[in-house]
């Protein structure tokens, strides 16, 4: 019979202080790691929000270098006080079209049926038509303020009255 010879106590005490040692070396190694990754987390964060920070006021430079010229046209027709309907009206149409060419898009309303994602009832009128056959309900009859799309997405409600019976 071959007998195997057991460690010693004191050869196990050591070899499990080694491994010990060894242990907390690694979860030191991680940890250091750990606390990397997260400081690069953080950097990368706070880099993020600083790019879009730049790229939010580019945009808005942008716009507002293209509304810069409506100012200009206000000023222009506060000079010149005649023709202040044709003036308010070409400044109107700029406006609008700096708008449109930023992605702005108006939504159509008038005698158009009723759509609660797009449209905000704010009042209603029942028909007036004889012999009423009801398929004019929910038609919008009257738009109190127009409702936008920026980009497709709504922007603001149309805010409108609706026939009902």
């Amino acid at each position: 019979m071959n007998e195997e010879k057991l460690p010693t106590e004191p050869e196990t005490i050591e070899e499990l202080m080694k491994k010990i040692e060894n242990l907390e070396k690694e979860k030191n190694e991680y940890l250091e790691s750990l606390k990397r990754a997260k400081s690069d987390v953080l950097k990368m964060q706070r880099e993020f929000e600083e790019k879009s920070q730049v790229i939010q006021e580019i945009a808005n430079s942008e716009l507002i270098y293209h509304l810069l010229s409506v100012l200009d046209s206000f000023e222009l027709a506060f000079q010149k006080k005649e023709n202040l309907d044709q003036g308010f009206y070409l400044i109107y149409s700029q406006l609008k079209d700096i708008l449109e060419k930023f992605g702005l898009e108006e939504i159509e309303a008038e005698n158009k049926k009723f759509d609660p994602k797009l449209h905000e009832a704010l009042g209603t009128k029942k028909c007036e038509k004889e012999n009423c056959s009801g398929d004019d309900e929910g038609l919008i009859f009257e738009v109190l303020s127009k409702g936008y799309l920026y980009k497709g997405r709504l922007l603001r409600a149309a805010r409108v009255k609706i026939i009902s019976h």
